[in-house]
């Protein structure tokens, strides 16, 4: 099961990064990500605009490392051993 949560994650990043993140379980990254893209979003919102151009990257940024980090753990769990079989 954990593939298939790996890659529903990485679906869901591509579209709301930090949610999919949440979803494989890596809590930690789900939420700095979640928030740091807020605060770039409400920021950028907030100034009608102005601060777009030093926001936009930040926003590329988070979306890039949320799609990364769910490759890398769709990886991860694909070369661990099924939980159903002993390990010798």
């Amino acid at each position: 099961m954990g593939r298939v949560l790996a890659g529903i994650g990485i679906v869901v990043n591509l579209f709301l990064p930090g949610i999919g993140t949440l979803i494989m379980g890596k809590w930690f990254s789900g939420i700095i990500q979640l928030g740091v893209l807020a605060v770039a979003w409400i920021l950028s919102v907030a100034s009608f605009g102005i601060l777009r151009p030093f926001l936009l990257p930040i926003s590329g940024v988070i979306w890039i490392w949320a799609l990364a980090g769910g490759i890398l753990t769709y990886i991860d769990r694909s070369n661990r051993p099924p939980l159903d079989r002993p390990r010798y």
